[in-house]
């Protein structure tokens, strides 16, 4: 793949006026965030060593771009992310979402399974399954994991975001994209009892209740993939008192504090 140009990842900010003379110190408003769309930094050398290790097309990186696209001209609208971490998006988000390729055992072309060579101690393609009853992305905010694991895949990926304005964005990112996404507005609580065959969370809620909430969503067959952080083992724990269920983690590539829980067979304790 030939190198980017290197983008700014500077955003722009309407800079206050200075104190007038006479005027009390810091009277004037602070800076205000503009509504221009923010500079898409240069994709990184981590995110182009993963599209490459697993094998992403040049069509697939074109709709990755056109999704950080969106996203940056969403951003300063609705915060999607965390503005701190929009100078680091292609690895903190795209990236972070493109690692749950190596424990969701979904294949690349939407037929067939094949190992991703990850560093996963138990390879997803071990147990790979065709998502024949769907996938999920709960609470899905900006689109991590969900759309990043359906331009990979070419899975169909339901994107859960009870936030009207949110889900508008995600709507803006299929069309830019063609994405195969199919955007749920609507709280997780209130979706029809069908259970999936796996379901994303990233920084959506402590693991107790997302059992509680999801549990129309789940059965023994369904394989939940979770981004959690330093609380992982204490919302384990937490859920074990309430819930039975076979489960492995593995450390992230992003965050040295964080980690891709992978839940499989689980049950409503009796």
């Amino acid at each position: 793949m030939a190198p980017f140009p290197p983008r700014s990842p500077e955003q722009h900010l309407v800079r206050a006026p200075a104190d007038k003379p006479g005027s009390p110190r810091g009277s004037n408003p602070r800076p205000a965030r503009t509504r221009r769309p923010l500079v898409m930094p240069a994709p990184s050398p981590l995110y182009e060593k993963t599209i490459a290790r697993f094998g992403l097309s040049e069509a697939k990186h074109e709709q990755l771009l056109a999704f950080v696209e969106v996203l940056g001209k969403w951003q300063p609208k609705l915060n999607l992310i965390g503005p701190g971490t929009w100078v680091d998006v292609w690895d903190r988000h795209v990236v972070d979402s493109l690692q749950c390729l190596d424990h969701a055992g979904l294949s690349l072309d939407a037929s067939t399974p094949v190992n991703h060579a990850g560093p996963a101690t138990t390879p997803a393609s071990s147990f790979f399954r065709s998502p024949a009853r769907g996938i999920a992305d709960i609470g899905t905010g900006a689109g991590f994991p969900g759309i990043v694991i359906a331009i990979a895949t070419g899975h169909p990926v339901t994107l859960v975001e009870s936030d009207s304005r949110k889900a508008a964005f995600l709507l803006a990112v299929k069309t830019a994209t063609g994405a195969p996404l199919t955007i749920v507005s609507k709280r997780v609580e209130a979706l029809p009892d069908k259970p999936l065959d796996t379901l994303f969370a990233r920084a959506f809620a402590p693991l107790p209740r997302l059992l509680d909430w999801c549990a129309p969503l789940i059965d023994e067959r369904t394989q939940l993939v979770l981004h959690k952080g330093r609380t992982a083992r204490a919302e384990l724990e937490a859920a074990q008192e309430t819930h039975s269920f076979e489960t492995e983690s593995f450390p992230s590539l992003i965050d040295s504090d964080s980690v891709i829980l992978r839940l499989r067979n689980v049950r409503r304790a009796r």
